[in-house]
């Protein structure tokens, strides 16, 4: 398993649970609140505040030296050594801490795209496929599980067979980005056969209004969680 996957199995279960209750976009809505409180807090929980709060006043004290200094550019050196040390100092405390915090976030959004993204076909639904390089033929099949077989298109028999037990729309050959995100369906073999199968899987819809790219499931998450964010930094005083 890779590692934002890691966490999968416990947002599945709380987004069952939630699914007895709440549809899709009321879900996305709960996900986005505790992805703002919970990172902004964790943030706080990790980082040195007093030291940020003090790196803050001193960077401003810096800036505000430097900005009324009316002498010779010569003699400035020191004031743009302190406006420099005292930023990057204020980097250097916050940037591990930001760096592990987001960390969960990542982790949500990656269940969250493989969950909410696209939908699997309804029995009788059939989604267009294609393989690379285009001397493949790809086919969906339809079932209980439903899978995807690639041929030779030279007139050999099948190359590949996918099933497609969870809404992912592309497979592939493994790649090393896989170690952090891996794919439910597997990977294609590194040699031979093809590279890349694209399945058109259905986008479902979250907002009832709006175009397409509107209803998607980032335009119910983003907005909420940067909101819920920007009150739990002002709320928990975060520096």
């Amino acid at each position: 398993m890779a590692l934002f996957d890691l966490p999968a199995p416990l947002f599945a279960a709380v987004d069952a649970g939630l699914a007895t209750v709440l549809p899709g976009a009321a879900r996305l809505a709960v996900w986005a609140v505790l992805a703002g409180v919970g990172t902004l807090l964790l943030y706080r929980l990790l980082s040195p505040q007093k030291r940020i709060g003090q790196a803050k006043r001193d960077a401003r004290e810096a800036r505000r030296a430097l900005n009324g200094f009316d002498g010779e550019f010569s003699e400035a050196g020191p004031l743009i050594k302190a406006q420099f040390t005292t930023a990057f100092r204020h980097l250097g405390l916050v940037l591990i801490p930001t760096l592990i915090s987001i960390l969960p976030l990542l982790a949500l959004l990656t269940w969250l795209e493989g969950h909410y993204a696209h939908r699997l076909p309804a029995v009788g639904e059939t989604p267009a496929v294609q393989a690379e390089p285009d001397r493949y033929q790809a086919q969906w099949i339809d079932g209980d599980r439903p899978r995807v077989i690639v041929r030779d298109g030279g007139g050999g028999g099948a190359v590949a067979e996918v099933a497609v037990d969870a809404p992912i729309p592309v497979v592939e050959r493994r790649h090393w980005w896989n170690a952090l995100i891996g794919n439910p369906l597997g990977y294609l073999p590194d040699q031979g056969g093809p590279e890349r199968i694209t399945i058109a899987l259905p986008q479902p819809g979250y907002l009832p209004f709006g175009p397409d790219w509107m209803r998607h499931w980032l335009m119910v998450f983003f907005p909420i969680m940067l909101i819920v964010s920007l009150l739990t930094y002002r709320w928990a005083k975060i520096e």
